[in-house]
């Protein structure tokens, strides 16, 4: 993953657990800990993807599982009448799935034109 992807992952995962406190003033216990724990989670991925430099394939696709998980998740725990919490939600899901799946087409691609051995690329 380039490294502007992991900081801006780094930075949507920040943003999203601060939201549970900034956007929650009805105190929606599924918005906060979807909050919580998946802005947590797209967080910690995100640092480790920038320590850890190795390009791991299921990386992008757990980041993308967790960006389409997010998208949909105001539609599973009943906050879409929220309009912060949804459009928040939708937007950082979104971005996390698109970060997840730019990075994994991109591997697919550069392995395909080297004759399918990947490349450790530090960016």
């Amino acid at each position: 993953m380039t490294m502007w992807r992991r900081w801006a992952l780094a930075i949507f995962g920040a943003w999203f657990v601060l939201s549970a406190w900034i956007l929650n003033p009805v105190a929606s216990n599924a918005y906060t800990w979807t909050a919580i724990i998946l802005g947590g989670l797209i967080l910690i991925g995100s640092v480790w993807a920038l320590v850890d430099r190795r390009r791991l394939a299921w990386r992008d696709y757990l980041f993308a599982l967790f960006g389409l998980y997010l998208a949909l998740t105001p539609w599973f725990y009943g906050f879409v009448s929220q309009a912060g919490m949804l459009w928040t939600t939708l937007l950082v899901g979104a971005a996390t799935l698109a970060a997840g799946l730019w990075e994994a087409l991109d591997r697919s691609e550069r392995e395909a034109s080297h004759g399918g051995a990947p490349h450790a690329r530090a960016s």
